[in-house]
């Protein structure tokens, strides 16, 4: 359900205010002042805030009579927020927590799920540890007869602008409603696979059930179900096309401290970038994450997060937690403030703008049990093309390919007859593909399905660790030694046509407990013939599950190696830079014009859990060139108006970019 015309376009500075409050907590928000609680948001510079209707402890911040509302609350404390909000002019979502609510699990626990080993609501008897809320099933008819009720209460008596539903998922759920349901369809609750299809269904039918019942009283509500919306290759009626269907628009829950990290956002956002849906991107004013009260999140990080948030065409979103007592802490609105201030000041070169990119990235992901994780070949690829400043979508094999002129299929995207056809259509109507390891193989693994890699499987690499000798073509700028790779690749055999880039070097022999050498890998021994990359026409295979390698231990050469591969076969790249690494770039259309986005902040592993951005270190006549149809009649600044001088030589608009810090958009006009 994408966002129609008659909608009006969101917010850029939304604020996600937290209020789980325990019930043991007495006398809650009895220091809340509207006055006050205005002022805070207005020096934080926010346009719209999600607040608060009930909570993970199931407690409830208005008058109700069908849940519970929290026992130390002595009034109606979201009716106050939201009359306060209208009368300032800032937007309203309601936030409303489905999955976890200790209350409604306590009172009820026959709504519960429940999971192979027994435990009831996915709850360890005796644990305190952080996210241990009893998980509920959205399955149940009686646990969603109680959230409508719910709904019912919210869009009876306040005006706010939607729903913003949390914790909308499911994790092997086996009680007895899920059995009687998989059972009536055929499915054994007995295998994992069925179960997590099933919990796939419910999810999918829930959203869908509540967003009908919602819209037809409030047509116009947004409605927004907070889940993982990572791209993935899974089977068609579970896939994340089919559980964004029901939302209004797409967020980006991604606070990079813990377990998302910086590659996750750009995982996900460089997904939804090839979709007609507005998205904003999440982030917390935290230190960590949510409810790490007493922190305050580096200006820095904060700005780079909500800026690389417009970069790629989101709005903004910033997650506080309020206190009990009703407080906000005034320090922290100054520090949104600091960075909403040039949010807003940029909107304007950031409203109704468009991707464009001409590289497809084809997702490896199929594993859906770890909601957050991006697969390592994704994060691999997805980590080369940013570094080497290219912009790309990820893409399923479901969606339109034309656009491209490049796709990369990272390690382990397998497919089926459709797909081939779709990738031989594209191939032969003068697309490129770059395909490493298993990509290309057919469902049951047993070879390739696409007969363009110009290779045929002849199983497994016999040697793991091996090594790869370059040959001149794949050589440029690297210097010419036999490079290891470490994790075992696939053998192939290349057909006549197709042209050997790299071959193989075996070790003396494998390491095992009776043959070993030295402290690794043991050291190489014979050249073979064995391919190692070949190309076919305007396909490159690479036998390496190289991008999860880069990952996984860094080596430079991996991402020289697909930087002369996309040299091969994109020679007139959409964007050519000497920036250093550490920069991003996008390129946004908008009306007649682009934007072209330009980052330069570093995360640094100064703590063994997480990324810290601390300095922003600026860059200075920095070049960039951009591919263009034809001569621009002006390039500049967008924020002060100076004029950049460019020249335009071969279809490229050349520029020196006089200086970024920290982010800089250039307007080619």
């Amino acid at each position: 359900m994408r966002l129609n015309s008659s909608r009006k376009e969101l917010p850029f500075r939304q604020l996600h205010l937290d209020f789980h409050t325990s019930p043991l907590i007495p006398e809650v928000a009895d220091q809340f002042d509207a006055a006050a609680f205005i002022e805070h948001l207005k020096i934080g510079r926010v346009n719209s805030v999600n607040l608060y209707a009930k909570c993970h402890h199931g407690m409830c911040y208005y008058p109700t009579a069908v849940g519970t509302r929290h026992p130390g609350l002595k009034f109606d404390l979201f009716g106050e927020m939201i009359r306060a909000c209208r009368s300032a002019d800032i937007g309203v979502m309601a936030y409303f927590t489905i999955g976890w609510e200790e209350d409604a699990a306590r009172r009820h626990p026959e709504w519960q799920q429940v999971d192979r080993n027994g435990v009831l609501g996915g709850k360890q008897p005796f644990t305190s540890n952080h996210y241990s809320w009893r998980h509920l099933c959205h399955r149940n008819p009686a646990y969603k007869a109680y959230i409508k009720a719910q709904l019912d209460e919210i869009m009876d008596r306040y005006d706010v602008d939607g729903f913003w539903f949390d914790i909308i998922f499911q994790i092997g759920c086996i009680c007895s409603v899920c059995v009687q349901s998989m059972k009536e369809m055929g499915l054994n609750p007995e295998r994992e696979a069925d179960v997590a299809k099933h919990d796939y269904m419910t999810i999918n039918g829930f959203c869908e059930e509540m967003t009908a019942y919602v819209h037809a009283r409030k047509p116009d509500w947004l409605i927004y179900y907070n889940t993982c919306y990572l791209p993935d290759i899974s089977d068609t009626e579970f896939n994340v096309q089919a559980r964004t269907a029901h939302n209004t628009h797409i967020e980006i829950e991604s606070l990079p401290a813990v377990f998302w990290g910086y590659n996750h956002f750009p995982a996900a956002v460089n997904f939804h970038n090839a979709q007609n849906y507005e998205t904003v991107g999440m982030t917390g004013i935290f230190h960590k994450c949510w409810g790490d009260f007493g922190s305050l999140k580096n200006r820095e990080a904060l700005e780079y997060e909500c800026f690389r948030m417009l970069a790629y065409g989101a709005k903004c979103s910033v997650g506080d937690q309020m206190h009990p007592n009703g407080l906000l802490d005034k320090v922290k609105y100054e520090r949104i403030g600091e960075v909403y201030r040039s949010v807003e000041e940029k909107e304007p070169w950031c409203a109704n703008t468009s991707k464009v990119a001409e590289i497809g990235i084809v997702t490896a992901r199929t594993d859906l049990s770890e909601r957050n994780k991006v697969e390592l070949s994704d994060e691999g690829a997805m980590r080369m093309l940013l570094e080497l400043h290219q912009p790309f979508d990820f893409v399923t094999s479901r969606m339109p390919l034309d656009k491209y002129k490049l796709l990369i299929l990272p390690d382990s995207v397998k497919i089926n007859p459709e797909f081939a056809r779709k990738l031989s259509q594209f191939i032969q109507g003068g697309g490129a593909v770059i395909a490493s390891h298993q990509s290309g193989f057919d469902g049951e693994l047993a070879g390739f399905a696409l007969s363009e890699l110009g290779v045929v499987y002849e199983g497994e690499a016999e040697f793991a660790p091996d090594y790869v000798r370059l040959g001149e073509a794949l050589g440029r700028n690297i210097p010419p030694m036999d490079y290891v790779f470490y994790s075992r690749g696939t053998k192939v055999r290349a057909v006549n046509g197709t042209e050997t880039l790299a071959v193989l070097r075996h070790p003396y022999f494998n390491r095992t407990y009776e043959t070993f050498s030295s402290h690794c890998q043991t050291a190489p021994d014979r050249v073979t013939t064995l391919p190692a990359i070949t190309r076919n026409g305007r396909v490159i295979y690479i036998a390496k599950p190289l991008f999860k390698d880069y990952v996984t231990s860094g080596s430079k050469v991996y991402r020289d190696i697909v930087e002369n591969c996309l040299r091969l076969l994109l020679p007139e790249p959409l964007i050519r830079s000497g920036l250093p690494k550490t920069a991003e770039i996008t390129l946004r259309r908008q009306g007649e014009r682009h934007i072209l986005h330009l980052l330069h902040y570093i995360p640094q592993r100064k703590s063994r859990e997480m990324e810290i951005v601390e300095d922003i270190i600026p860059l200075y006549n920095q070049s960039v060139s951009v591919r263009m149809p034809r001569r621009p009649d002006r390039v500049f600044m967008a924020l002060t108006g100076h004029d950049v001088e460019f020249t335009y030589e071969g279809g490229y608009v050349n520029m020196s970019i006089p200086e970024i810090t920290g982010h800089a958009m250039v307007v080619i006009e």
